[in-house]
């Protein structure tokens, strides 16, 4: 058993109206208008965001270990999957519901050493009904960055395909929009010398994002998403998809490598 099993369960809630204000930030770093009401599929990442004193920051810009999420010793910390439901979309102006729990806590071996892996559900909820449910997997490790290889095989064909530069700015942007303080995404120093990235790291959300706003519009019942190697500022992602039975199959590349995997149910 995890020495952090003891924190399996641990939950905390907030409720606050969802303010319109938070979804126009985040419309303007992804370059479109903000819905008028109606939150788009996967925007909850914008909605509800805990301010917090620079005395609960951890070295890393997050959180400090311990507070919520427990106190792992690993210096790393990524987003590495998502899943997601939608049974009813967010009405901005609404008071909401967010509920957050820490489902599970593994620690596993892998190719780099020591990973410890936390789940973490969140629910959003409106009069009552949830109507955004997440579940997150984030990983911690202490092992260094490995090099990025390209894909051994080249990617499917897609249906859609559509390409965003990225740069410092629209990292930043992303990063204030959500409340993401993780210096990786906008201190060059800080996530080339202390974490040893070759350049700041381009969000898994904002990339998740990226695959959803280039999909032909369709409502979502479920949608998840799993990062396979980073992205960097200043390169060009290019987001890709097809139609499958139910859904769609979505994937992200950058130079015949694949940064993500992801699926959407229509």
């Amino acid at each position: 058993m995890t020495v952090h099993a003891a924190w399996i369960g641990r939950q905390r809630r907030k409720t606050a109206l969802l303010e319109g204000s938070d979804l126009a930030r985040l419309a303007a770093a992804l370059g479109r208008p903000a819905p008028p009401v109606e939150v788009p599929s996967a925007w909850h990442w914008a909605c509800l965001a805990e301010p917090l004193p620079r005395s609960d920051l951890g070295p890393d810009g997050h959180p400090r270990r311990g507070l919520f999420l427990p106190p792992i010793e690993a210096p790393r910390r990524m987003f590495a999957a998502a899943e997601m439901t939608f049974t009813g979309a967010l009405q901005a102006g609404a008071e909401t519901e967010l509920v957050e729990t820490i489902a599970n806590v593994e620690d596993k071996r892998g190719a780099s050493g020591p990973l410890t892996f936390v789940t973490l559900d969140r629910v959003f909820s409106q009069t009552g009904s949830a109507r955004v449910t997440e579940r997150q997997t984030i990983v911690y490790t202490a092992a260094a960055p490995a090099p990025r290889a390209a894909d051994a095989a080249p990617p499917p064909a897609a249906d859609w395909s559509r390409d965003t530069a990225t740069d410092p700015v629209l990292l930043f942007a992303f990063s204030a929009a959500t409340s993401n303080s993780h210096r990786i995404h906008y201190d060059l120093d800080y996530a080339t010398r202390v974490e040893g990235y070759p350049g700041l790291v381009v969000h898994g959300p904002l990339i998740a994002l990226l695959l959803l706003e280039a999909m032909p519009a369709k409502p979502l019942k479920r949608f998840s998403f799993r990062a396979m190697k980073p992205a960097f500022g200043g390169e060009t992602i290019t987001a890709r998809g097809r139609f499958s039975d139910d859904g769609a199959e979505l994937w992200a590349t950058h130079g015949g490598v694949t940064l993500m995997k992801a699926k959407a149910i229509f």
